[in-house]
């Protein structure tokens, strides 16, 4: 068998099980207490991200009106809506007889403006990424373009480096070293090594630089792929490292550090402005053209204070997107907890702003962090090497002696035996899978529960998350037993040229997020940001997926990344809203524009599917509308 790693303890996916957030959910701060602190600013809240929740009687026309459904026009003349459902499309004189028995109904005309599904993200994590809004931003992502107000946050910023990291640092730095000042601790998020110009580690060495032990300020930064925290010497000791602790792991933290270092922050910052900050998420979602956004971690970060809060944002008409998601279940005990708490709501009908529809299990790391779980070690391994990481990366689950899917042998805590516990109940489940050998034993895992418990792959719509690096068998495997991939497309456009060139090589990058590929294979394909990993931004993601550039590479004209796996504007636009629908169970109710669903949809200043369009990412989002009401209005185009 191969060297690998492994959690007993199963943190694994920081981006899914952040230790820091466990330390929230804290009698102190109990549900009773987070759901009365967020009644009370309900109407506050209300008014700092104000949107209307009257749904409305309208006519849609004189403009690009997009279906996107699996049959049907590609596109009508207009498009009425009633009492939060789509009534009817076609052309205008037949919609406004179909909608006459509506009541009173007013005309919007697009005036040239294109009208879509609204835009489903169909995994990123809402709560870890409310937290680190109040953070220091140490990330690549952002640049102000000249003549522009304000930061393009879909961008990479082409200077990202070490350097602008401290330049960022040093007045926070400053200010916790005042007398009185509120703590003396330093946090940030967002670092990511592997994105500067010139790949720059990070250590207490160098921190020790910015804030020296007798500073008495203590620093911690968390990577932006959230599997690796970094530390000075102050923040070590105040943790309760030992000596040994510190001097072996110089500053470098995975799960278990992580989790001692998060016990002494107070907890008042990592709650900072919490309520505030969801709210921010979300309507930062519904800027972006958003109506669906799937938590594909629910529970990782505050268990069920976690849930109710979201439910309650959701029910007091505070949220104006839906939020669906799968309940974090890498501990057996929560998993076994969740299965009796809740069902997964698969076929309801009702217009719900929240819905539980699955469970998510993370099998290995991140491959831009190296902790994804390869069979050869990454091409910088002995240059970057992790601390307690072995060169191929961690597995989170036992692995096997022999991993095939003739062996059906297992050890107890195998992935295997909580797939089928889950398929065994009628749960989807999401699995997490980023490396080459990581994705041949979750199919193993998932093969072996399959047949065990003869589940119905396709009609639970059983998922493999990222799935990084696939090849051919491993496409063919998944078609066959009915699986689908959800892509973090941002592997290619954003993190592509350091796969190419530095962390995986040539022939592994062309493996990378073979969009086209799985969907010639028969299988639905969905797009989507892991934000906090990556930006929010469904059109950015198609745009990705469309052309396939990497934007960090040097060249003024950006190479393509095995343009073979470049999808069509029609098929990058499905996998961010039918396709994306269906792999969350939503389907029935949104993702594309007929008669009796939930009146979702985005209207854009250009057609995304006009192929002469190219810069998706930046098509103006003139307004957004969830069940029949207006949700987000752009102000720059009203």
């Amino acid at each position: 068998m191969s060297e690998h790693h492994h959690h007993d303890h199963h943190l694994g996916c920081a981006c899914c099980s952040l230790p820091l957030l466990a330390q929230l959910d804290q009698p102190q701060l109990s549900q009773d207490d987070w759901l009365r602190e967020l009644e009370a600013l309900a109407p506050e809240l209300g008014k700092l991200f104000p949107h209307s929740s009257k749904q409305e009687s309208a006519i849609f026309h004189g403009g690009v009106i997009r279906p996107l459904a699996a049959s049907g026009p590609d596109q009508v003349a207009a498009l009425g809506i009633s009492g939060g459902r789509i009534i009817a499309m076609g052309e205008l004189d037949g919609v406004r007889a179909a909608m006459s028995s509506h009541g009173p109904y007013k005309e919007i005309d697009l005036n040239g403006r294109a009208l879509l599904p609204g835009l489903i993200d169909p995994h990123m994590h809402i709560t870890p990424s409310a937290v680190f809004r109040s953070w220091i931003s140490l990330s690549a992502f952002g640049v102000t373009p000249a003549g522009q107000k304000g930061e393009d946050s879909q961008m990479l910023n082409p200077d990202y480096s070490y350097q602008q990291i401290k330049d960022k640092l040093g007045p926070a730095i400053k200010n916790a070293k005042q007398p009185g000042a509120p703590s003396n601790w330093v946090l940030g998020f967002g670092i990511d090594p592997s994105l500067m110009r010139e790949w720059i580690d990070i250590d207490s060495l160098k921190l020790d630089e910015l804030a020296p032990p007798d500073d008495n300020v203590a620093i911690f930064l968390l990577n932006a792929s959230g599997h690796i925290g970094y530390a000075n010497t102050t923040a070590m000791k105040e943790a309760g490292l030992t000596p040994v602790q510190i001097q072996d792991c110089k500053g470098v933290l995975t799960e278990a550090n992580i989790v001692q270092i998060m016990g002494k922050i107070p907890k008042r910052l990592l709650a900072k402005d919490l309520l505030r900050n969801l709210l921010g998420v979300l309507h930062d979602a519904a800027a972006r053209g958003n109506t669906t956004l799937f938590d594909a971690g629910l529970g990782s970060s505050l268990k069920n204070v976690e849930i109710k809060l979201l439910r309650q944002i959701a029910k007091l008409g505070l949220s104006p997107v839906r939020i669906a998601g799968a309940l974090y279940s890498n501990e057996l005990p929560q998993m076994l907890q969740w299965m009796k708490d809740y069902q997964p709501d698969l076929h309801s009908q009702t217009d719900s702003n929240f819905s539980i529809k699955a469970l998510k299990l993370v099998a290995d790391g991140s491959n831009q962090g190296l902790t994804g779980f390869q069979y050869r070690p990454y091409k910088n391994a002995r240059q970057h090497p992790v601390p307690d990481v072995s060169p191929i990366g961690l597995f989170n689950f036992n692995v096997p002696a022999d991993p095939s899917p003739e062996n059906a042998k297992r050890l107890p805590d195998a992935l295997s035996s909580y797939l089928q516990l889950a398929l065994g109940r009628g749960w989807p489940v999401l699995v997490h899978s980023n490396g080459e050998q990581a994705m041949e034993l979750v199919l193993d895992s998932y093969q072996e529960a399959i047949s065990a418990t003869r589940a119905d792959a396709r009609s639970l719509r059983l998922r493999v998350e990222h799935a990084s690096l696939l090849t051919d068998t491993s496409l063919s495997r998944m078609a066959k037993m009915g699986l689908s991939p959800s892509f973090l497309i941002g592997h290619v456009g954003y993190w592509g040229d350091a796969f190419l060139t530095q962390i995986l090589g040539e022939a592994r990058s062309e493996l990378l997020d073979r969009c086209e590929s799985a969907r010639a294979a028969g299988m639905r394909i969905s797009l989507h940001s892991d934000h906090f990993v990556s930006p929010l931004g469904s059109l950015r993601m198609a745009e990705q997926a469309i052309y396939r550039k990497m934007e960090g590479a040097q060249q003024e004209v950006k190479p393509v990344l095995n343009a073979e796996e470049c999808l069509s504007h029609r098929h990058a636009m499905d996998a961010v809203t039918l396709d994306a629908a269906w792999q969350c169970h939503m389907d029935h109710l949104v993702g594309s524009l007929e008669p009796g669903k939930l009146a979702d949809l985005v209207i854009l200043g250009k057609d995304p599917l006009d192929d002469s369009v190219t810069d998706l990412r930046h098509i103006n989002v003139h307004e957004t509308w969830r069940g029949g009401a207006k949700v987000y209005a752009n102000p720059d185009t009203h």
